[in-house]
């Protein structure tokens, strides 16, 4: 059973190893240098003397490295780690050592591989659950990962073993290092195709607190992309263009080549978020950047002025006019932001409409929305739900009325005055019928605990 490391060992061997080194090296047998390495640790173990516990430990896995004796070696992994009174730096120097001679098997021989494995497996067994060897059982499984995901062609292992890490509580790992593991488990939960574990992965790091070290931006550049790949899958496009801004001020993207296409895509896909006051908001800031004005195309960069002027769209001629670019953009092959691009520009022209009619006809709406009467109703409906405008449909005359409701820009229309006066009303209610229901258990209470104490008396 390991322990803590002494203030100070009950006897120094330093001495005695310096004589009994150069002896052992001139023993021909390895296995013989073995059983003297072997008598020696045990007598530093006892004596807890940790410094020269570390160097034979050292020289034991040397000499078996050495000689390709892997499973004695692993074998050692287990039985020197479970040693009594073996030091907890013992087994940590032990295991740190072992891991270093990994590197000299080579994973394009069969054999060598199952043996590189086997060693890590047992070294995943020796440091489960014990924290002063948590960094050194993070290193070995994403190896093993590693060799799951490249030479066995297993994600699903490889996932199964990096995602059981939980790096954030390491104490004993750098902080940039749990950052990177974090991050790989990402990626392979990403190419698994499992978005709602890379979401949970994701919550695990905090873009604010990727600052101030060596790879910070190479890493908000990698978590950033995660990011906006999780909210393509989503297709939340409102954080994209969060992301995508953030992205874009990391001065390593600015020197990509990529930098103009992340433009391209922000423009793309603030027309394609829902209008609210934090979409128009954010419509406006993208329209002043200058990066934005100076890099991208003056015909797709016309998106945005159309999409924030009361004017009516007319789909046909955006179809006409951005063909090519809709072609040959990854964005909209995707046949559900064609498609939402569509109801956008629907919307937009509900928008422009409610602006300046105060009624109107369905069929003229239709023709107006380029829509059957149906479509458009159903659109009406819609935004009416969604707190984007207020309006109410009168079917068996086949008008349609826009409340006129002064309001500040960009709240909710549906919380007008008498809307508030409502809410508050209901409100009032709710809380008498709740003082009510308290008085009522108030009685009750009063009237068990009579009824208990006459019971009592008799």
């Amino acid at each position: 059973m390991s322990r803590e490391d002494p203030i100070k060992a009950e006897k120094d061997f330093s001495a005695t190893l310096d004589e009994q080194f150069p002896l052992i090296e001139k023993i021909p047998d390895y296995k013989q240098k073995l059983d003297k390495y072997l008598v020696l640790e045990k007598q530093t173990r006892q004596s807890s003397d940790l410094t020269s516990s570390k160097r034979i430990l050292e020289k034991i896995v040397s000499t078996l490295a050495q000689n390709k004796d892997w499973d004695y070696l692993n074998d050692l992994i287990i039985t020197l780690s479970k040693k009594h009174g073996q030091l907890k730096s013992s087994i940590q120097y032990f295991i740190q050592e072992v891991i270093k001679e990994l590197k000299n098997l080579n994973e394009s021989d069969p054999t060598q591989l199952e043996t590189k494995m086997k060693l890590i497996e047992t070294i995943r067994v020796v440091t489960d659950k014990k924290i002063f060897v948590e960094v050194e059982r993070a290193i070995v499984s994403k190896q093993l990962a590693e060799i799951y995901l490249n030479k066995k062609n297993d994600l699903d292992k490889a996932v199964e073993i990096l995602c059981d890490l939980q790096v954030e509580t390491y104490s004993l790992m750098p902080f940039s290092d749990k950052i990177e593991y974090i991050l790989e488990q990402i990626q392979l939960t990403l190419q698994k195709g499992d978005y709602n574990q890379a979401k949970i992965l994701s919550r695990k790091i905090l873009l604010k607190s990727l600052k101030n070290f060596e790879k910070a931006d190479e890493f908000k550049k990698t978590y950033l992309k995660f990011l906006i790949d999780i909210n393509i899958f989503d297709y939340d496009y409102l954080s994209i263009v969060k992301n995508l801004l953030l992205l874009i001020e990391i001065p390593l993207v600015q020197e990509s080549k990529e930098y103009e296409n992340y433009l391209i895509s922000i423009i793309y896909y603030i027309i394609l978020s829902t209008y609210d006051p934090h979409q128009n908001d954010l419509i406006n800031k993208i329209q002043k950047n200058p990066n934005i004005i100076k890099t991208v195309d003056s015909k797709i960069f016309k998106l945005l002025e159309i999409f924030t002027t009361d004017e009516l769209i007319h789909w046909s001629n955006i179809e006409s006019i951005y063909k090519q670019e809709f072609t040959t953009s990854k964005i909209f092959k995707d046949s559900k932001n064609y498609e939402n691009l569509q109801k956008r520009i629907i919307e937009h022209n509900l928008r422009v409409i409610n602006k300046f009619y105060q009624f109107i006809k369905l069929d003229r709406l239709a023709y107006l929305l380029q829509l059957s009467t149906d479509e458009s109703e159903k659109y009406v409906s819609e935004l009416v739900n969604n707190g984007k405008i207020v309006a109410k449909i009168n079917r068996p005359k086949g008008i349609v009325k826009f409340d006129k409701t002064k309001r500040i820009e960009g709240s909710d229309p549906r919380t007008s005055d008498n809307k508030i006066n409502g809410l508050l009303n209901d409100w009032c209610f709710d809380v008498d019928k709740l003082l009510e229901e308290v008085d009522s258990i108030g009685h009750l209470i009063n009237k068990e605990e009579m009824m208990y104490g006459i019971k009592q008396k008799v």
